[in-house]
């Protein structure tokens, strides 16, 4: 029951957080393909996550592995994928500020969350 409550909870906040990306950058440039794009990797992230937890439990590093793609995937994007490069040709230092805040959080942050649950 635990890890479906705390899956409700990343389904809603998880794919916001990829919405804050885009709509940070729609000013300068941003289309709609980096918002699908972030929504997609968050998608993998938790749906192979969930299932490694719960449905395929013998099969959890496996799951696990491919949860981390989407996880990869995000953090490539702010680090060094489209996020990033907008954010560096806006010439706006506040934004670049902004993006990289929102890369850390998801790098640092995500990466340590779920070791902190158990």
């Amino acid at each position: 029951c635990a890890q479906f409550l705390r899956y409700i909870d990343w389904i809603l906040t998880v794919p916001l957080m990829c919405v804050e990306f885009y709509l940070i950058l729609r000013a300068v440039g941003a289309k709609q393909i980096l918002l699908w794009k972030m929504i997609g990797y968050s998608l993998i992230m938790l749906i192979f996550g969930y299932l490694g937890e719960t449905v395929f439990r013998s099969q959890s590093v496996l799951f696990g592995v491919l949860s981390t793609v989407g996880y990869v995937g995000i953090v490539y994007e702010a680090w060094f994928g489209s996020a990033k490069k907008l954010a560096v040709n806006s010439n706006d230092p506040k934004l670049l500020g902004a993006i990289k805040a929102l890369g850390w959080f998801v790098l640092a942050g995500w990466a340590i969350y779920p070791s902190l649950r158990r």
